[in-house]
């Protein structure tokens, strides 16, 4: 995933006269070019990711305060489906349990409370990007009980 990737996806969805999609992708590609101000370089991979993950959280956000207007939220649903559809596939909550178990066995930190942060930083160093992190956060408060 990088700035050429969604150039070429804008060309294909101004070629399909799909003017959401074409949206979308403007605002990433938009996104991606204050990243690159900010950075002084070209945004990595990760990087490109986050700038999806906020716009993400941006358009639920909007769709929270959207509620009682069924025709702004249906756009939004489906701009929210283009954004994800660029993102990797996310981990299951069995996943990540099963996951943050491996870590701690691997790093030998015991499950209690008081290790709670140590194996955030553990657990979402390994995990970034690749599941949800309230969904990381509910697997590791599943463990310490």
């Amino acid at each position: 995933m990088d700035y050429d990737f969604l150039r070429k996806e804008k060309m294909a969805a101004l070629k399909e006269k799909d003017t959401l999609k074409n949206s979308v992708i403007t605002m990433l590609l938009s996104g991606l070019t204050y990243k690159k101000k900010e950075l002084g370089h070209d945004p990595s991979e990760a990087d490109c990711y986050d700038v999806i993950k906020k716009e993400v959280k941006q358009v639920k956000e909007s769709l929270e305060m959207a509620k009682g207007r069924p025709e702004t939220a249906l756009e939004l649903e489906k701009k929210l489906a283009i954004l994800e559809g660029y993102l990797p596939k996310q981990m299951s909550a069995e996943e990540v349990e099963a996951k943050v178990k491996e870590l701690l066995a691997q790093a030998g930190i015991e499950a209690t409370a008081k290790n709670k942060g140590l194996i955030m930083k553990t657990v979402m160093g390994e995990l970034k990007g690749k599941a949800d992190g309230k969904v990381i956060s509910a697997a590791v408060d599943g463990l310490l009980k």
